[in-house]
């Protein structure tokens, strides 16, 4: 049995509902059937809410506007959900959650700083982050419980004068 598959000329519907908002019917197809998706997109200034009907089953997703691989996101969403992978909307939201904690902590980062944010094993402080220099030092490492967390403990770390500079959280 293969799996079901969205053609790429519905990919280009589903990208303009992303940008403009609404309703949309997805047809996702395999050689022996199809199956619609009814796809409604709320947008506001900084989020895509996405709610997902196929059939019996409801799920929903959102998606930064900034988020350059959105559209193959809700692809890989809609075709996951399709083929029962039902767990890859968990990983999508950890995966999301992970971006919004980069770039809040881009949003504070100093001029040749680069910060890399990553999943860690503690689950009161599932966020990461390490701040680098052009010289490839560390500028800080700190961890947090959500993305606004995470941010304040790098512009604490970052503050010019800041004792510690550079030590791990």
């Amino acid at each position: 049995m293969s799996e079901f598959n969205i053609p790429l000329s519905r990919v280009m519907v589903l990208e303009r509902t992303l940008e403009h908002g609404g309703t949309v019917t997805c047809k996702l197809q395999r050689p022996e059937a199809s199956l619609d998706a009814q796809i409604y997109v709320e947008n506001d200034n900084t989020t895509h809410h996405i709610k997902v009907r196929m059939g019996p089953l409801a799920s929903s997703l959102a998606l930064p506007r900034k988020l350059a691989t959105k559209c193959q996101s809700l692809r890989d969403f809609l075709q996951d959900t399709a083929n029962g992978r039902a767990d890859s909307g968990a990983q999508s939201e950890e995966a999301l959650a992970l971006m919004e904690a980069q770039e809040s902590v881009d949003e504070i980062l100093l001029i040749g700083q680069i910060a890399y944010v990553i999943p860690t094993v503690n689950r009161d402080r599932p966020f990461g982050a390490v701040v680098i220099n052009d010289q490839g030092e560390v500028c800080a490492a700190v961890t947090g419980s959500s993305k606004e967390q995470l941010a304040a403990a790098v512009r604490a770390k970052l503050q010019p004068g800041h004792e510690g500079l550079g030590e791990y959280a």
